[in-house]
């Protein structure tokens, strides 16, 4: 398990070795450089201000065109969500560089930022196959930000056909762009602050068939982190989409491959950010002492390779509308960490050379007899020195003077493998009909998906601990190996009828899910679950007020968590009885919507109350485990929110539009009733949930006129607590960010399809402290700078 924080020691004892180093901000809810839009002049209207969402019962909002192109070019997806109401997004750079350091908070529910997998994500609406840094992938592995359309974020519940088994908050729904309908090549070169630089190409076929076009773009992007240097991101990315007709069936396919290398950040708490703002808990020096050098920023990276692809077909029959989708997904990953030692997993005999050290047969799945910090000049582990105490903060067995003045440091290069296979298809039936004035919609769907991943850790000597982190490329020791399997269903079945201004809709969904998980070193254990959601209700009204323009809505939904990974680690007995997780969520609102003003207005209540925790066996009555377990999995305590959001997007005139939104968020733990298992799972029931700002606001200008364009906006956000018990806190920050720019189209012919854009977030360099880490939180980045420049032909 990667360290998000190291301890107080070594950053004591390196202090002195950083690089002084600029700091500051992050902020989706700015503006940023040009380059995110693409071709879709019949989706995305150039004067689009719509942030409201479609006509449902439920609130959901949506990024816009605009949104999208004060993004730059090597912003992430994730980051162009921030502005909308109740989404707090935190990332470890400008740029979206770190997963690691990613968070995304709504409503109390969290992806990422010490808070689980709550929020679910897809592509096209197809799933992502979890967004979990131990083997999930995030949207922006599936598609470069040029090449986004919009997102659709359902803030509490998503449409009942969402396909997503982490959904027990919102969903957010990633829309790649259409081909255009002209033929076109574009370039996008941008470069910026910290080493930034992307290279983009895009080839649009126009319309090469009767109603078929295709596009394939390709990017490769690097960015160095903005600490100390060290750390350099790498992605590689292409994408392809087709749209094409069959006789009566329209056929969308969409393929991408991403290949990511990155660098990671560390986190701090509280108090370290206090005493230094500048740095986070990785070094960017190799010292040759392994103890220190664990931290280096270059040795704790996290390699991605994603191939997603998928085939949609669509027809209509009558009144009968039919699609149906099947997708893959193929990833391969790894994530590394430095331990400042040597895994003993051989009785090489006392005084006899270590065959970690040596090199030689690579042991699988035996436990570790010890740790090796030095070795003699022959190879044998080093003798500790009696009654040493450790030297200028660092702990006997890693201090150098507790050891002969021979004796040379290890350490290790320690790699946890990823592997994720999955395939699935989608099926769905619509089918409307007026019954007098009553019209009828119904509306079924089915979703299966299989998956199988693995999860493998090995460890490799580093070559020579004083020089740097190069490693043997033989592990001398694999610790585990284990696989999962998942089969899932999930069927819905919706009718919604229209009287006049009224409908009502009324469904229910469900899933089945068949979860193992197999051992294939050590004692080759095996453990499979099935489970199965209650019938899930999603109920609803909308209604057209007498108010033009205006529709009020109210609905009420349960959303649903599969049972994780975590517990199948456990024997059948240990968790036979857990269910998977469930919140119950309650909306009201309104909608406004004409040409100049769009407004939403939504008040919330959501319980979830049946977590997935693990829990002391000696803290839980009534279950004999014959003191077997250490612990045990319980469906106990959840979290309880309410709140409102609010949006507007006002055009004062033509070329000037005003926008913001505002979030309150009560958001706060529910216990087990039991005060010492709350103690036990570490949360205070009544505490703010972790990684949740009670309050937030956006605000911001945007103008456009002739060739230039410009813009402002502002974001504030409240405490957050970056533990689960509320002891440790993050302050509020505001960050405001700007951008200006010129589109060449309107000055002659020859140079339509050139632009370039400017842009700057945080603009005041404000220090902050981000997204937490369970006990600690990720610094916020730096005043940031980037320009882009693109060409058309």
């Amino acid at each position: 398990m990667k360290t998000g924080m190291m301890g107080a020691a070594i950053l004591a004892i390196v202090a002195a070795t950083h690089a002084h180093a600029q700091t500051g901000t992050t902020s989706a809810a700015s503006p940023v450089a040009k380059g995110a839009s693409t071709s879709e002049a019949d989706d995305n209207r150039a004067d689009d201000i719509v942030v409201t969402g479609q006509s449902t019962a439920f609130a959901n909002t949506r990024v816009t065109a605009p949104m999208i192109e004060r993004q730059s070019a090597l912003a992430s997806v994730n980051d162009v969500i921030n502005e909308l109401p109740g989404v707090f997004v935190a990332e470890g750079d400008a740029f979206g560089s770190s997963d690691w350091a990613t968070s995304i908070s709504i409503r109390g529910f969290n992806s990422g930022g010490g808070g689980g997998q709550q929020i679910g994500s897809t592509i096209d609406g197809l799933p992502n196959g979890g967004s979990g840094y131990g083997g999930g992938s995030r949207a922006n592995r599936y598609l470069d930000v040029l090449d986004l359309k919009t997102v659709n974020v359902s803030q509490g519940t998503a449409d009942i056909s969402s396909r997503s088994n982490e959904a027990l908050g919102a969903t957010l729904d990633y829309v790649t762009s259409d081909p255009a309908a002209e033929s076109r090549l574009r370039f996008t070169g941008a470069a910026g602050d910290f080493s930034a630089r992307k290279f983009y190409v895009r080839g649009d076929t126009g319309d090469f068939a009767p109603d078929t076009r295709a596009y394939v773009s390709a990017s490769t992007s690097r960015v160095r982190d903005w600490i100390g240097g060290s750390g350099e991101t790498r992605r590689d990315h292409v994408d392809a989409k087709l749209l094409g007709r069959a006789g009566t069936v329209d056929l969308t396919a969409f393929a991408s491959y991403d290949d990511a290398d990155e660098a990671e950040f560390g986190s701090v708490s509280p108090a370290q950010f206090a005493n230094d703002p500048n740095h986070d808990a990785y070094t960017d020096t190799w010292t040759g002492l392994p103890y220190v050098d664990q931290a280096y920023r270059s040795t704790s990276r996290a390699l991605r390779k994603n191939l997603f692809g998928y085939l949609k077909a669509r027809t209509e029959l009558g009144e009968i509308k039919l699609q149906a989708a099947g997708y893959y997904h193929r990833m391969r990953g790894r994530g590394d960490f430095a331990p400042p030692y040597l895994v003993d997993v051989r009785n090489d005999g006392a005084g006899s050379p270590e065959s970690e050290y040596l090199g030689g047969a690579t042991v699988r799945g035996s436990d570790a007899l010890g740790k090796i910090y030095f070795v003699t000049p022959n190879g044998a582990a080093a003798a500790l020195v009696a009654g040493c105490a450790g030297a200028g903060g660092v702990p006997p067995g890693s201090s150098p003077a507790c050891y002969a003045s021979n004796a040379t440091p290890v350490m290790s290069y320690r790699h946890t493998h990823y592997e994720n296979d999955r395939f699935g298809f989608t099926s769905d039936l619509d089918w409307r009909h007026d019954f007098g004035v009553v019209q009828n919609q119904f509306r079924v769907g089915f979703w299966f998906e299989h998956s199988r991943a693995n999860q493998l850790r090995d460890w490799h000597k580093v070559s020579n601990a004083r020089v740097g982190p190069a490693f043997d490329g033989t592990p001398y020791y694999v610790q585990f190996s284990t696989d999962y399997g998942l089969d899932e269903v999930m069927y819905y079945v919706e009718d919604a009828l229209t009287y006049g201004p009224l409908t009502a809709r009324f469904g229910i969904k469900q899933f089945f899910l068949d979860q193992s998980r197999t051992e294939l070193l050590g004692d080759r254990s095996a453990t499979s679950i099935q489970s199965h959601s209650d019938p899930l209700i999603n109920v609803g009204l909308t209604y057209q007020a007498p108010i033009q323009d205006m529709e009020l809505f109210a609905g009420y939904s349960q959303n649903f968590a599969a049972i994780g990974n975590g517990p199948l680690g456990q024997p059948a007995e240990t968790i036979r009885n857990l269910r998977p997780e469930t919140a119950n969520n309650i909306e009201i609102g309104a909608r406004y919507s004409t040409g100049r003003i769009q407004a939403s207005l939504t008040g919330y209540d959501i319980k979830f109350k049946n977590q997935i925790v693990s829990i002391s066996s000696n803290l839980v009555t009534g279950i004999d485990y014959l003191e077997q377990q250490d612990s045990v999995y319980l469906n106990v305590g959840g979290v309880k929110s309410r709140g409102i959001e609010a949006a507007l997007a006002y055009r004062i005139l033509p070329p000037l539009t005003l926008s913001g939104s505002y979030t309150y968020n009560h958001s706060t733990y529910i216990g087990t009733g039991n005060a010492a298992q709350d103690d036990d799972v570490g949360v205070t029931p009544g505490q703010q949930v972790i990684n949740s700002p009670r309050t937030m606001w956006v605000a911001s200008a945007d103008y456009k006129k002739s060739i230039f364009k410009a813009g402002v906006a502002t974001k504030f956000v409240g405490d957050r607590n970056v533990d689960t018990k509320g002891a440790a806190k993050a302050g509020s920050f505001t960050l405001v960010s700007g951008y200006v720019g010129v589109d060449l189209d309107a000055v002659s012919e020859q140079l339509r399809g050139v632009s370039l854009t400017v842009q700057a977030t945080n603009l005041t360099d404000e220090r902050y402290l981000a997204g937490a880490d369970g006990g600690s939180a990720f610094l916020g980045t730096p005043r940031t700078v980037t320009a882009s420049l693109s060409f058309d032909f």
